[in-house]
């Protein structure tokens, strides 16, 4: 199963869907989750039209900005289990591996929030025991080695996320490729760069998915299931 995520920050940038339509006829996903999409659900309708998929879900926003959908194809056997402004919880049918759960995930960007995003996860954690991949622009690091730029991360940040994660059972995929995927005045003596975006899942889920292999740059992340 191919799964293409990615924070396109906003459907109405002019390049956004031209990139969308060139990543599906490369690569094929099976589905594609797509955060801060700031846009209604007619949207993702008219999307899913585009790209050629058969499904789509989005839930409706709570202001201006944010947003979170999913599209995918009708030959996957997937079900939205549950859903928020921030995530969408969907079970998985796998012809070959049996039920599991994917979920995509936005975390709060705002600083003041982090503790709501991190308590979400907890809560997301305890809602099933299926195989369990979390994805998504958590808008968090795991280390200092995640962060490359003049300001340090404070340290209570990274420690608290990486508590949440440990508490939730979960490990990151191996990503290849380039893995700082939120960026801020490149080419100035500003810039900074950070690993937002991350692919984790729990022990039962990779016993199923011996092979996972993810793809990385500052576009978006293609996680590949086998």
């Amino acid at each position: 199963m191919n799964i293409i995520s990615w924070n396109c920050r906003g459907l109405g940038r002019p390049s956004t869907i031209p990139n969308l339509k060139y990543l599906v006829r490369t690569y094929r996903p099976d589905g594609i989750i797509l955060y801060e999409t700031i846009t209604n659900y007619n949207k993702i309708e008219e999307l899913k039209y585009a790209l050629g998929f058969d499904n789509c879900f989005a839930p409706d926003r709570e202001s201006r900005g944010g947003g979170i959908a999913f599209l995918w194809h009708k030959t996957k056997s997937c079900t939205i289990s549950n859903y928020s402004r921030n995530h969408i919880d969907v079970e998985v049918d796998d012809l070959r591996h049996g039920k599991w759960r994917l979920t995509g995930f936005y975390g709060f960007p705002e600083g003041s929030r982090r503790k709501d995003s991190w308590n979400l996860i907890r809560q997301f954690s305890n809602l099933s025991n299926l195989p369990w991949c979390i994805i998504g622009d958590f808008n968090d690091i795991l280390t200092t080695t995640e962060k490359k730029g003049r300001t340090d991360r404070a340290p209570w940040l990274i420690h608290g996320f990486r508590d949440v994660i440990q508490d939730a059972g979960l490990t990151d995929i191996y990503m290849e490729g380039y893995n700082f995927t939120w960026f801020k005045s490149l080419g100035t003596d500003r810039a900074m760069e950070e690993k937002h975006d991350k692919d984790l899942a729990n022990d039962s889920w990779f016993n199923l998915f011996q092979r996972p292999t993810l793809n990385a740059s500052l576009l978006p992340r293609l996680i590949i299931i086998h």
